[in-house]
């Protein structure tokens, strides 16, 4: 990814094209960019849905959608996915867990 930094961010800053394509999502709250160094620079992404089941809808009925995105790969934008499990902690209101 040396050299395509801002392209990654881009797509996953607040405000992206990934944020705006999951917003389109039912039971989405919202995406977070963390840069982990500063050089050379690495992130992670999180996705914030209200249920489990909320993602697993979204990845049901746009997985075409989402599979345009793997063209981040083939331009070196994304070197490496990994999902790295669904955790759960209360809502802010009460509401009960999220999903995180």
């Amino acid at each position: 990814m040396a050299g395509r930094e801002e392209d990654f961010e881009g797509v996953f800053k607040q405000g992206g094209i990934w944020q705006e394509f999951l917003r389109r999502s039912s039971g989405y709250l919202a995406s977070e960019l963390l840069e982990l160094s500063s050089g050379p620079r690495q992130y992670e992404v999180f996705d914030y849905w209200q249920s489990h089941e909320g993602f697993e809808d979204c990845r049901r009925e746009r997985q075409q959608e989402i599979e345009r995105f793997n063209l981040l790969f083939l331009e070196s934008i994304v070197l490496r996915e990994t999902f790295l499990g669904s955790f759960y902690e209360d809502g802010p209101d009460e509401s009960g867990p999220v999903l995180r």
